[in-house]
C-alpha cells in the first residue's frame, strides 16, 4: 500500500483540481519571473501539504514543491511535482535545473521573517524581490464551492463545541474546565486547533470560555475579548475563574477543518442575568438582522462598519461597543479562511469591496468594565443578495436554571 493510500484511509486530501484551478488564477496576475510561496498557510493553499520547504510558481509552466521535509510526504499530498531540496542554499540551483529564470522573485514580504528573506536573497544575489502577499490575500478571499463545503464542516464542529459548554454549564465550574469539555467534543469531531492569525500572535488559542469580570479583562491581541488567561505566559483566554449566577458566559471559538476556520460567538449564563447584559445582547441581536441584509456583493466594508457603530451608539450602550476606552478595536469584522484574518475587514475607514464568494466572520460585542461582556458572532457567506451565516446554531441570550 502507498504512503497516499494509507493517508487517504484516514484523512481527505485537497482536490487536484481545486489547487490547479488555484495556480492558474496566481499565475494570471503574477508580475514577476517566479513566486517563491514561504509562508505554511499560502503554500498548503497552493500546494495541498504543508511539509517545510518552498513553494514555486512560474509566471508560466508548471508549479514546483521545493521540499526540506518531508519529501515522500509532500509527494504523496501534493499533485505537483515534488523536488528534494536539501537546504535553502540550492534554492537558486534547483530553478535552474527546473528550466525558469529568476530575474524578479515575488514572495510574501508581509509575514517572511528578515532570516529567511536574507538566505533567499543570498540564493538568489542577482534576483529582484517583490510582495506577492496583496495577490495572494486578495485570490484566497473569493472561496471556491469545495472551500466553502469544507467551512460548513468546520461550522459543524464549532457548533457542536458550543452545545458541549451549554450542556456541562454548571455553577462553580471553571472558565477553563468548561473550555476543556467543549473542546474534548470538537477534537472527537476533527477539530484540529492550530488556529493562525497572519502576521500576528496567536499562540496556543484554544477558544474563549469567558464569564463575568473576567469577559471584561483586556491583554495584548487585538480583538474585542481577551480575557484573563492561565499566566502571564498565556495571557488571554479562560481562566480559573469559576462561574457564577447571574453572569454572562462567553463562547468564542474557531472551528477548525481541513486547516480553514470559521469563528463563533454566543452568549449564555446562568439565570437571571442582568437588565443590562439583556439590553445590550437585543441590540448585537438587532446589528446582525442588519448585517444579514446588507452584507452582500458590492457593499462598501466601511460603510457597513460606520452603520453598525450608528446602531450600538443609538443603544445607550456606544461606549462599551466593542471594547472600552483605549482598548476599543477599530473593526466588526474578518474574514476567514486558512487565516483568522484573511480579506475582507469591515473596518473602520477602510473601503473594501464586498463580493460573492468572501466569507466573513462579524462579532458585535458589548464589554463593561469588570462587569462582563455579551456578543454574538457568525461566519457569513456573502451572496449577491445577501449574507448567509455558515455558524448557524441557536442565536438567543440562553438563560439557563
Amino acid at each position: 500500500m502507498s504512503l497516499r493510500e494509507i493517508l487517504e484511509r484516514y484523512m481527505e486530501l485537497v482536490p487536484e483540481k481545486e489547487l490547479t484551478e488555484r495556480v492558474k488564477k496566481f499565475q494570471k496576475s503574477l508580475n514577476a519571473d517566479i513566486a517563491l510561496i514561504v509562508h505554511p498557510p499560502d503554500i498548503y493553499y497552493f500546494s495541498g501539504s504543508k511539509q517545510e520547504g518552498v513553494f514555486l510558481i512560474p509566471k508560466e509552466g508548471a508549479p514546483a514543491f521545493l521540499v526540506l521535509k518531508h519529501l515522500e510526504r509532500a509527494k504523496a499530498e501534493s499533485p505537483f511535482e515534488v523536488v528534494e531540496l536539501g537546504s535553502l542554499k540550492k534554492v537558486g540551483e534547483k530553478i535552474k535545473e527546473l528550466g525558469f529564470s529568476a530575474n524578479s522573485v515575488a514572495t510574501e514580504l508581509d509575514v517572511i521573517s528578515l532570516n529567511l528573506f536574507n538566505r533567499l536573497k543570498k540564493a538568489l544575489p542577482e534576483a529582484e524581490f517583490t510582495d506577492a502577499s496583496g495577490l495572494i490575500r486578495g485570490l484566497k478571499a473569493i472561496k471556491s464551492r469545495w472551500e466553502i463545503d469544507v467551512l460548513k464542516k468546520a461550522a459543524e464542529i464549532v457548533k457542536a463545541g458550543y452545545k458541549a459548554a451549554l450542556d456541562n454549564l454548571k455553577e462553580g465550574i471553571t472558565e477553563v474546565e468548561l473550555n476543556a469539555l467543549a473542546i474534548c467534543e470538537m477534537r472527537k469531531l476533527g477539530h484540529e486547533s492550530g488556529e493562525v492569525m497572519r502576521g500576528a500572535r496567536m499562540e496556543g488559542f484554544l477558544g474563549h470560555i469567558l464569564s463575568g469580570e473576567a469577559a471584561a479583562v483586556p491583554s495584548y491581541a487585538n480583538a474585542p475579548l481577551n480575557g484573563v488567561g492561565l499566566s502571564p505566559a498565556m495571557p488571554a483566554g479562560p481562566s480559573r475563574k469559576r462561574i457564577a449566577r447571574g453572569e454572562p458566559v462567553i463562547f468564542d471559538f474557531f472551528g477548525t477543518y481541513m486547516g480553514y476556520l470559521v469563528d463563533m460567538t454566543r452568549t449564555f449564563g446562568l439565570a437571571p442575568l442582568d437588565r443590562k447584559f439583556k439590553e445590550a445582547y437585543r441590540v448585537v441581536e438587532e446589528i446582525h438582522a442588519y448585517l444579514r441584509e446588507n452584507l452582500k456583493e458590492g457593499a462598501n466594508g466601511a460603510v457597513i462598519f460606520d452603520e453598525v457603530v450608528k446602531i450600538a451608539a443609538s443603544s445607550g450602550y456606544g461606549e462599551f461597543f466593542m471594547g472600552y476606552g483605549r482598548d476599543r478595536v477599530n473593526f466588526i469584522g474578518h474574514g476567514v479562511g486558512t487565516e483568522i484574518n484573511e480579506f475582507p475587514f469591515i473596518a473602520k475607514r477602510l473601503d473594501m469591496e464586498l463580493k460573492s464568494g468572501m466569507v466573513v466572520a462579524v462579532e458585535p460585542k458589548f464589554i463593561f468594565p469588570k462587569e462582563g461582556a455579551v456578543g454574538l458572532e457568525n461566519t457569513y457567506l456573502i451572496t449577491k443578495e445577501k449574507a448567509v451565516s455558515l455558524t448557524d446554531a441557536p442565536e438567543e441570550l440562553m438563560e439557563l436554571k
